[in-house]
């Protein structure tokens, strides 16, 4: 099947998602936001902590023991901090990392600070917000197969129609991150039943988790087609005709669609063992298809309610035939007042 290139990608790109869409998905809260309103799951949020004026009136107390701050326009996951617990005040209060690492709300402060100064963000250099949220635990049919960290997944569609997915497995080599270039594991998704049919680990096929030793080909992703509904919804929403999706299965909350990507990479495909060409040709086919149906759907309508006004023209409304019976009956009952007299 023909592999998509750099080259065609970019220009599947210029097509389909225009800049102002492509700008707006920079921008995690925003764009949470617009998926929300779409009926698209995503994290709830604890805080979006703008300047130093939210700084100083936050209550970092209020925070539960568990949760995150990331970059509200962060890059590949640099700049976000992952808690899991709290700190006893015996050994200095603050907060427990995932990394092991403790934090106290003077060095979270300070890391936010950083956020601002937009030392972590896209742009590099302008400023940017610290949003919260709570930590999101993987669900336990994944959990089980990683060492730790989150497993991930990426659906790529073009409009509603999905093309290609893959769930990007944390390793001891990828220190529990789910990036495939710091040696996370790629594993190929099977669309009708969300069972895994082949995984790589850089560049190499493998059947078992390097970790773990857990079995890899056909594990099922949990609520796989709750995924596959989540990322037909977010090309609609944002305004992006080829999307990349990233979402993750939380324990407690489901699918939670955590960002979309409107230059989605092309190492899916050698995860699939599959070109994303092929089936972008097909789906705009189908897509065109759906389109000229819809608008026979229409036309049709507009000819049946045109030929409905010409069927009834000249025909006056019961209303107006009420009206004048009884302005006939008032007038015959003055004819017969009249002979009376």
């Amino acid at each position: 099947m023909p592999v998509l290139g750099m080259n065609r990608r970019n220009a599947l790109i210029a097509r389909y998602n225009p800049r102002k869409a492509i700008k707006g998905v920079n921008q995690k809260f925003e764009t949470k936001q617009r998926l929300a309103a779409a009926g698209v799951p995503v994290p709830p949020t604890l805080a979006l902590i703008a300047d130093e004026a939210d700084l100083a009136a936050f209550d970092f107390a209020s925070l539960p023991p568990a949760f995150a701050v990331k970059p509200n326009r962060g890059r590949r996951g640099e700049g976000v901090i992952l808690v899991d617990g709290r700190v006893p005040q015996s050994e200095g209060s603050g907060w427990r990392q995932l990394n092991g690492e403790s934090l106290t709300a003077d060095r979270l402060a300070q890391h936010i600070r950083r956020i601002f100064a937009g030392e972590l963000s896209l742009e590099g250099g302008s400023t940017d917000a610290a949003l919260i949220e709570p930590l999101i635990r993987p669900h336990p049919d994944l959990a089980r197969i990683v060492p730790y960290g989150l497993p991930d997944i990426r659906i790529i569609c073009l409009h509603d129609v999905p093309l290609m997915a893959m769930t990007r497995l944390p390793t001891e080599e990828s220190r529990g991150r789910a990036n495939l270039h710091q040696g996370a594991l790629g594993a190929a998704i099977d669309f009708r039943d969300g069972t895994i049919f082949r995984a790589v680990l850089r560049q190499n096929e493998v059947d078992t988790h390097p970790s773990t030793g857990v079995p890899l080909i056909g594990a099922q992703v949990p609520l796989w087609h709750d995924a596959v509904a989540a990322a037909r919804r977010c090309s609609g929403a944002l305004g992006l005709g080829y999307v990349g999706v990233d979402l993750v299965i939380d324990a407690a909350r489901g699918v939670q669609v955590l960002e979309c990507n409107a230059y989605p990479g092309l190492e899916i495909q050698n995860v699939n063992a599959a070109g994303l060409a092929g089936r972008i040709e097909r789906a705009e086919r189908l897509i065109a298809e759906r389109e000229h149906e819809e608008r026979q759907r229409e036309c049709e309508r507009v000819a049946h309610w045109a030929y409905r006004r010409q069927r009834y023209v000249g025909v006056r409304p019961l209303h107006d035939l009420a009206s004048a019976s009884r302005a006939l009956a008032g007038r015959r009952l003055g004819l017969t007042g009249a002979i009376a007299a």
